[in-house]
């Protein structure tokens, strides 16, 4: 799958890295049987629907979170270490010199502040 928007990559990647995390903690939680879950899934019927929303749950919630905090942190004012008086925010551009690969790099913006 190829994502020419240059945002959509960003959130894709964060929320693929978050919904792993999330798959990862639920294993594990099924795996010790944290609370008695991974016994108490084999008992009811289906026992594959148990674990399966769990999963999902975990998936769903900590891709969210992962892209919010993305998102969240994503213009935060960097101090560059010049001690010139401005701040450093960054912004995605498309790439003027090569238009036919649809790449976007990082600007470096100088505020004063």
């Amino acid at each position: 799958m190829h994502l020419k928007s240059p945002m959509l990559r960003f959130l894709f990647g964060h929320g693929v890295i978050g919904g792993g995390a999330g798959i990862a903690i639920a294993i594990s939680l099924l795996v010790f049987d944290v609370a008695g879950l991974a016994s108490l899934s084999m008992k009811s019927e289906p026992t594959w629907l148990g674990p399966f929303l769990l999963c999902f749950s975990f998936f769903a919630s900590f891709s969210a979170l992962a892209m919010g905090a993305a998102v969240m942190s994503y213009g935060d004012d960097g101090n560059d270490g010049d001690d010139d008086g401005t701040t450093v925010q960054h912004r995605i551009v498309p790439d003027t010199q090569n238009s036919e690969s649809g790449r976007a790099e990082r600007a470096v913006i100088r505020v004063r502040k």
